[in-house]
């Protein structure tokens, strides 16, 4: 009886004991794997939700604002002697197959447009249909003047059909032009001022947006050259060589900043068209460069040293969202971390430069988002060391991730990195390869006088230079 009624006394504490060593045991490896427990990944949805991400849900580029105005088209036409070899009477002309398009394409536009036609010369004539002009502009007699103010011809676009400065303005606008300011003491400098001020939007008018088209076209006739005013050249291109075509441009303002893009389109669209397949450039000056999230991997740099990442890859309810990254990492000796980006170039952005010369055009920028009020109790990771190559497929961003300090509990840190357009990095090629000094000899008559004097400043100031290329989430933190 008494051995009977003291066994359960003995088996209780016992298996007491054996209970709390196991929990003791499974805690302490808890806390010696993952430096504790408390430390999971974050949580995506509820942190996009409460709007914890600064910039995550930031579009690219500004969504251009609709502004009141009539459905005009006004083509400008410079009427300058210079002008006048682009007809090549010798034969095809990519400038006249221009003109003909201009006169049509008007109905193609959203909404459709009514076109009339103004000639540029040291005035800006008032407005006509192509059949009220004489001689017409497919015709050698409709340039006969001695000098062209571009600069004139840009500042009448804000003015209405009534001649009033108040009051819807046509919604777009074509100057057609070999693009040489010839009157005027400021010359260039006075056109791109004003293309400027319409694109900032001044005087309490909303901003317009902007679009230049290099052409280059068969053409036979006469230079007058801008160096030496006394000075002409007879210049004639070789029709299987369009190295030696002559540019022209034409120079589309909108004042309705939402159709621009569309329109911009359009016309792309029928400028390829053209039967003589000239060699066509732009210059986007507000267009968006990007046509939707760019193409990302991540993963340890494949010739360092180190422990490699563990990588994987956020699965976010929406599809046109940054792409995001959960990264863990060692406590020490840890691989560079390698991030690929491949921007996603809009038809416009592909048509101004080639993609490395667009990948030149990029700024990065490493910022840590979250958590915005850290523990002091806490190590947070760092990625230091960024380091930038890029090649016409994109960029790759390396980063040598290390934490704050050993001694705490490994803490998880969001980073964002921002690609930025910055337009003063580099100009386009094309721009820069059409531009001349000197427009005195027949070498250079392939080439724009002071081309870049016009629109260096004006792509280096547009407001191209605010859009945003890429955004990347990396969560890091530890394995």
């Amino acid at each position: 009886m008494f051995q009977e009624g003291i066994q359960p006394a003995i088996t209780r504490p016992w298996l007491e004991w054996l209970w709390r060593v196991g929990w003791a045991f499974v805690l302490g490896t808890c806390l010696a794997m993952l430096g504790g427990c408390a430390t999971p990944p974050p949580r995506w949805n509820e942190l996009i939700e409460k709007g914890a991400l600064a910039g995550f849900d930031q579009p690219p580029c500004a969504v251009p604002s609709a502004a009141p105005a009539s459905n005009d088209l006004i083509v400008y036409l410079d009427g300058s002697g210079s002008m006048r070899g682009y007809l090549n009477q010798r034969g095809a002309s990519a400038y006249r197959e221009t003109l003909r398009l201009l006169t049509e394409v008007g109905p193609l536009f959203e909404p459709p447009m009514r076109i009339q036609f103004r000639k540029v010369g040291s005035v800006v004539e008032p407005p006509r249909p192509w059949e009220a002009l004489t001689p017409t502009p497919d015709k050698e007699g409709f340039y006969n003047l001695p000098d062209t103010d571009l600069a004139a011809a840009v500042r009448s676009f804000a003015v209405n059909l009534e001649g009033k400065p108040t009051g819807p303005p046509p919604r777009m606008h074509v100057l057609v032009t070999d693009g040489v300011q010839s009157i005027g003491a400021t010359l260039s400098v006075a056109f791109r001022d004003e293309c400027l001020k319409l694109l900032a939007g001044s005087n309490g008018n909303p901003p317009w947006q902007a679009t230049l088209f290099g052409i280059r076209s068969q053409f036979d006739g006469k230079v007058y050259s801008e160096v030496d005013r006394t000075r002409v050249i007879t210049y004639q291109t070789q029709e299987d060589n369009k190295q030696t075509w002559r540019p022209f441009y034409l120079l589309v303002f909108s004042s309705d900043a939402s159709q621009h893009n569309n329109n911009v389109a359009r016309l792309r669209r029928e400028l390829r068209k053209l039967e003589s397949q000239p060699e066509i450039h732009e210059l986007p000056l507000a267009s968006c460069f990007v046509a939707g999230p760019p193409l990302v991997e991540v993963a340890g740099e494949a010739s360092g040293g180190g422990l490699g990442p563990r990588v994987s890859r956020v699965k976010h309810k929406l599809s046109e969202v940054a792409p995001s990254f959960n990264v863990q990492i060692g406590k020490e000796n840890n691989r560079r971390l390698s991030i690929t980006v491949a921007p996603q170039w809009s038809e416009a952005a592909t048509n101004t430069a080639d993609a490395a010369q667009l990948a030149e055009l990029v700024t990065w920028e490493l910022t840590p988002v979250y958590p915005a009020q850290e523990e002091p109790d806490k190590s947070y990771p760092q990625l230091e060391n960024m380091q930038v190559t890029v090649s016409s497929q994109g960029a790759v961003v390396t980063v040598q991730p290390t934490w704050e300090s050993r001694a705490k509990t490994p803490a998880w840190r969001i980073f964002r990195l921002t690609g930025r357009l910055d337009p003063k990095k580099r100009l386009p090629g094309w721009l820069e390869q059409w531009n001349t000094r000197d427009d005195r000899t027949v070498e250079q008559a392939n080439r724009t006088y002071n081309l870049l004097a016009t629109w260096q400043a004006t792509w280096e100031r547009s407001p191209v230079g605010s859009q945003t290329v890429a955004n990347i989430y990396l969560a890091v933190g530890p394995k």
